[in-house]
């Protein structure tokens, strides 16, 4: 392939990737956090979760709906951690039940999926692999497993057949294939056409036994971080794909503990947008011009504390803790802690600099949700989140929802269904 023709490939991915930012952004969003290079050893695109590869002549010769789909198809692998997740498990085998698992995710999110792409909706990757057959054993699909046409799409042929990407000399690609430290590439596979995901633990930086680095649960943690900053930024652009939401809630959400769940809601918290003003330096150097995601931070905390008689003051320490220490990262420039049992007990403003070390209990009445909100309403202030920490016990709320985003730090038992809160995001601290 000519030298015009690979910047042709590379212009064509990075138009997609603009298109998934416009029209789809949480799969933008992920997309744009990797590199992107040519890789001619890939049948068609895939991801390591470290970048992205695409075989240029695949690129050339397949319609721009089908490179969007392969796109957020390994994008959304990674942030379920299939490349993390395989184990001793066949490859092969692996690669399909990763794409079968996904496939329902995309096609309700409004993907073009290749005709003949099946998609086992409900199954994590680990029960699809299981129910499919052997490798020795060819039959399309197990007997009774539940499965659905996920095509609907134009009437393009299967994108595996012909392999284009093969067809190129690897060392002819504008970056180098993807290999382990034997310098051999790892094989492709890519039943349907839709992307591949690779091994993290096939990368050049891992030992000789091929077991993964030993960075794999920081990457998997960052990939936390990078899907929920991925479906806030969506959200605020009324884009979020729900099924995706529902998925990777499952996937994620038993994973964290209430202090890692804390943060990430307060991160999400601050507003994040793109920037074409100022493009993305990782992919400059490879000819593409994309945006560059910005934050412009928050500015109003609201912390409410319940201070009814049965809160734990080692548990409002811990609480208050993890509170300023975030705030010292997302930098608000206000800080409004409330101390509330049936009425406001105690109120202050404070720069995100100058919170105090420790909190005084003040209160120790009954309880009630209706004062904290009341008093930040009369005051004018409307806070970019508000969390309470309280161990639910009341069911008098506000009349209406308010227009910022509350998050419940309960410190008591799980509600269920005796008492769960109308409305806002609830962390089960579970202390105790």
């Amino acid at each position: 392939m000519s030298g015009r023709a690979h910047a042709e490939s590379a212009r064509r991915v990075g138009d997609c990737v603009t298109a998934l930012l416009r029209d789809q952004p949480f799969f933008g969003s992920l997309a744009l956090r990797l590199p992107i290079r040519a890789d001619a050893s890939r049948e068609t695109l895939a991801s390591d979760g470290r970048d992205l590869r695409y075989a240029p002549g695949w690129v050339a010769e397949t319609d721009a709906d089908r490179v969007k789909t392969a796109l957020a198809r390994v994008v959304l692998a990674c942030a379920l951690k299939h490349h993390t997740r395989r184990g001793e498990r066949d490859p092969e085998r692996w690669q399909q039940a990763s794409q079968l698992v996904t496939h329902g995710l995309l096609r309700d999110a409004g993907f073009v999926l290749p005709p003949d792409a099946e998609a086992w909706d409900g199954l994590s990757v680990e029960q699809a692999y299981d129910r499919l057959p052997e490798p020795s054993d060819k039959t399309p699909s197990p007997e009774g497993t539940p499965r659905s046409n996920a095509g609907g799409g134009d009437d393009g042929g299967d994108l595996s057949d012909g392999a284009p990407g093969k067809q190129d000399d690897p060392g002819t690609g504008s970056g180098d294939p993807a290999s382990p430290a034997s310098g051999q590439a790892p094989s492709s596979h890519d039943a349907y056409g839709t992307g591949e995901v690779m091994d993290a633990a096939a990368r050049r930086d891992d030992d000789e036994s091929g077991a993964a680095s030993p960075d794999t649960a920081a990457e998997e943690q960052a990939w936390d971080e990078a899907m929920h900053q991925a479906m806030s930024l969506a959200k605020a652009q009324g884009k979020a794909p729900g099924a995706v939401e529902e998925e990777l809630g499952r996937a994620h959400r038993s994973a964290l503990d209430w202090r890692a769940l804390l943060r990430r809601h307060m991160t999400d918290a601050a507003r994040r947008d793109y920037s074409w003003s100022l493009p993305n330096r990782r992919f400059i150097d490879g000819g593409l011009y994309l945006p560059s995601i910005r934050s412009e931070g928050i500015d109003t905390i609201a912390v409410i504390v319940d201070t009814s008689g049965s809160l734990p003051t080692d548990t409002l320490a811990l609480f208050w803790t993890e509170v300023r220490e975030i705030a010292a990262e997302l930098q608000p420039e206000t800080v409004a802690l409330l101390q509330v049992d049936a009425a406001v007990q105690d109120a202050a403003l404070y720069a995100s600099g100058d919170l105090p070390e420790r909190v005084a209990i003040k209160g120790r009445g009954g309880t009630d949700f209706r004062p904290g909100f009341a008093w930040l309403s009369d005051q004018g202030l409307r806070p970019g989140c508000c969390l309470y920490l309280t161990d639910m016990e009341c069911d008098r709320y506000p009349e209406t929802e308010p227009d910022y985003p509350v998050i419940w730090c309960n410190w008591g038992p799980p509600p269920g269904a005796r008492n769960p809160q109308p409305w806002g995001e609830r962390i089960d601290m579970r202390v105790g």
